[in-house]
């Protein structure tokens, strides 16, 4: 439940708290945002209007089938707001622009390795204009832009986040939202892309009413992230969620992977087929390997089940978490098959005690979720009610998202540029 507080001060919050109910539940009546949010009616009247006079909530029509006079539905208005996401990683680039309602009304996508740094950088402020001119949006109608990127990741001199992943070896201790927000002149914001892909499930997939969830994200490599209370949880040096890094279940064996994101690197294993003497360049050849019962695929599909199984496990003993979501670039059907095979090996072990079972789902948001996810990041920071402490972004200035005293416009853009 989202809860709002009737203390004058607390407007700021209010307002957000408002905004997120009508987000989540539209389209929803003034009677049922008050009781989902525990304000009282009048306050919530208030609060609408204001919200509507930003031109960030609209009235649409009234609900039937209730007795009496029908009340007004409210829902958020797609057009107050755009943001833009950049999904980078080693075999792909995905662009989505996002409306305010969270439906994506543009994409880009390439099939693309971005060894450098630079190559990386053109490629981002290249994409952003050119999803801008394809819906005929101005710049300035962007609200920002995430950028999700494998990790790891470290804070930086002057709170800015310096990015080396290990999967691009030209890269080291890079600034890249610096960098880009020089280039695009619009607020830039990163994220790992496995803690991307489940804030894509937060905002646009079956996590969407849910308070605290984990999510294995299975990319190029295999990844984790973690929601809490209905925010990203990144850890302290923003690197939480890093399951890859684990060690195998089995221990490790000679000639066996180090830690077992090496068994889900998807580049590993298409080497691992090849010295089979089987070909497979993309994730929809896994499938098809998979539907054809190939014995070199089979052995290390049950391996992978195997292992995340185990990972499952761990994630449960450890976080108890409503959910846990298995999603990513791979098809669904791939991975619905290795999610029950994984279920399989849990068993009962994972409910000792007549605990209740965990929920263990295949994700919704869709092999785009990583750059979803990170589109979302900057009406996060303009519009949810549970903020991190601090986003690592880059902009021009750090002034407050919203207007404590009511004075000017209920929100503002991120970083106060208007």
């Amino acid at each position: 439940m989202l809860t709002g507080t009737n203390l004058t001060h607390a407007k700021r919050h209010n307002l957000q708290i408002v905004h997120e109910t009508i987000r989540l539940f539209a389209p929803i009546s003034r009677a049922d945002v008050a009781r989902r949010t525990g304000l009282t009616a009048q306050t919530i009247s208030n609060l609408v209007r204001q919200l509507i006079d930003a031109g960030l909530v609209v009235e649409t029509a009234r609900a039937t089938g209730s007795r009496g006079a029908p009340p007004i539905q409210l829902e958020v208005n797609p057009d107050a707001a755009f943001a833009v996401g950049l999904d980078l990683d080693t075999d792909h680039f995905t662009a989505v622009l996002v409306d305010l309602a969270g439906v994506a009304r543009a994409r880009i996508h390439h099939e693309v390795s971005l060894a450098s740094p630079a190559a990386a950088l053109d490629l981002c402020a290249e994409t952003t204009h050119a999803l801008a001119a394809e819906l005929g949006l101005r710049m300035d109608q962007i609200w920002g832009v995430g950028v999700g990127i494998p990790g790891p990741m470290r804070p930086g001199p002057d709170e800015t986040y310096l990015v080396s992943p290990i999967a691009f070896p030209e890269w080291h201790d890079v600034p890249l939202a610096e960098q880009l927000h020089e280039r695009i002149g619009l607020p830039v914001f990163i994220e790992n892309n496995a803690t991307a892909a489940a804030l894509g499930e937060h905002w646009y997939g079956a996590g969407r009413h849910l308070s605290t969830f984990f999510y294995v994200y299975l990319g190029s490599g295999l990844g984790g992230g973690l929601v809490v209370q209905g925010a990203p949880f990144d850890g302290h040096t923003g690197n939480a969620g890093e399951i890859g890094y684990l060690s195998p279940r089995r221990g490790r064996v000679e000639d066996g992977p180090t830690h077992v994101g090496e068994l889900f690197n998807i580049g590993l294993l298409y080497q691992r087929l090849a010295a089979a003497g089987v070909d497979a360049a993309t994730p929809d050849d896994l499938l098809a390997l998979h539907d054809a019962s190939e014995p070199a695929f089979e052995a290390w599909f049950a391996e992978a089940a195997d292992e995340l199984a185990g990972l499952l496990f761990t994630v449960r003993a450890i976080l108890d978490p409503e959910a846990t979501f298995v999603g990513g670039r791979w098809p669904d059907r791939l991975l619905e098959r290795l999610l029950e095979r994984a279920r399989a090996h849990l068993g009962a072990a994972v409910v000792p005690g007549g605990l209740e079972a965990p929920s263990i789902r295949l994700a919704t948001a869709g092999a785009d979720a990583g750059a979803l996810g990170v589109a979302s990041l900057p009406l996060y920071h303009a519009f949810a009610p549970l903020q991190r402490t601090s986003l690592r972004r880059a902009d021009s200035t750090d002034a407050a998202v919203m207007d404590d005293n009511g004075t000017g416009s209920a929100f503002k853009r991120p970083g106060g540029l208007s």
